[in-house]
């Protein structure tokens, strides 16, 4: 039975009501409940969500900035997600509580290790050149080599069990998938170099709210300032890996680079749009990885909120949030 949202907002309510009553031993009045959140008068907690656990520790140390930053608890089921939380609070301050729910009972949550990251495996033989040949920008993220636009996924070399690893062009899984069969007879550089020019006409300055014009703005935005790190006051910018591989291109995943300051700083730039709670665990996941001097958080102007700002100011670095003009706006 599928359950209608408001009903299941009340029934987290519920199961997050009772699990800091068994923790607490007496709630008392002051419980003020709100779905996967509650302040209890002095402590925040938070019920990380079954569909995306890794939102919660991001989402939780947004809404604790409400109530002047209370102590907060963040509730796991999902123990990997739980473990990868625990690792990312430790450069927060103060540290956010990570618990495990087993049974009625929270208990606490070792640190999941980082997966190490691996050394950069070479392009395929003419994949750079195939790029470079149409104007579209070859990366490697995660491992995997890919083209884009303005920060948008146009080509991607997919690693078939069978056939050995393979150049798709499309935006996405399902329109790479489609290109494999309605292209299959046609030469690589000239499907590339057609939907290449499908997204520059789409993603440009006033397109609108054409999905190729609003997909991945983040990365548009890190793609921007890697050409002109001057505007972060920087000598030199470079993409790096995001602290997750994305799921898809339609969630929002802030897109981190690393630059140098004018004292020869290492500084961790990372770029987001909108209110995106995962940027808080992003950047803790970033720092741990790259060890920089500081942050600089750029966002289009319009979003440099009072609540992102009071969020990133609990890591453990200098942290700087600068609001940015972005090509899609610019006249």
């Amino acid at each position: 039975m599928i359950l209608d949202p408001e009903r299941r907002h009340s029934l987290r309510g519920m199961k997050l009501s009772a699990l800091i009553a068994e923790e607490t031993g007496d709630p008392g009045d002051e419980l003020v409940l709100d779905g996967d959140h509650c302040f209890d008068g002095t402590r925040l907690w938070a019920l990380a969500s079954d569909d995306t656990p890794e939102r919660a520790l991001g989402a939780a140390v947004l809404r604790s900035g409400s109530h002047a930053d209370a102590p907060l608890t963040v509730c796991f089921d999902d123990v990997e997600a739980a473990g990868v939380a625990a690792r990312r609070a430790v450069v927060l301050r103060p540290v956010p509580e990570i618990r495990l729910i087993e049974g009625r009972s929270l208990v606490p949550v070792q640190p999941t290790e980082a997966v190490p990251r691996g050394e950069a495996p070479p392009p395929p033989d003419g994949f750079v050149d195939l790029c470079l040949g149409v104007g579209v920008q070859p990366l490697v993220e995660h491992g995997v080599w890919r083209g884009e636009i303005l920060g948008l996924e146009v080509v991607r070399v997919v690693e078939d069990p069978d056939l050995g690893s393979q150049v798709q062009v499309g935006v996405g899984r399902f329109d790479r998938e489609a290109g494999v069969l309605v292209h299959a007879n046609q030469p690589q550089g000239e499907s590339l170099a057609a939907a290449a020019d499908l997204i520059r006409s789409r993603r440009r300055t006033g397109a609108g709210a054409h999905p190729l014009a609003t997909l991945c703005r983040e990365r548009w935005l890190r793609h921007d300032l890697v050409a002109d790190p001057s505007v972060l006051g920087l000598g030199d910018l470079v993409a790096v890996d995001p602290a997750d591989e994305r799921p898809n291109l339609r969630d929002p995943a802030p897109a981190p680079a690393i630059g140098t300051g004018p004292d020869g700083e290492r500084v961790l730039v990372v770029c987001s749009v909108g209110v995106d709670p995962c940027v808080v665990s992003a950047a803790a996941e970033l720092v741990l990885r790259e060890s920089p001097d500081r942050i600089v958080v750029a966002l289009p102007g319009r979003d440099v909120l009072p609540a992102i700002e009071r969020a990133l100011a609990r890591l453990v670095v200098p942290t700087s949030i600068l609001g940015v003009a972005c090509g899609w706006d610019i006249a």
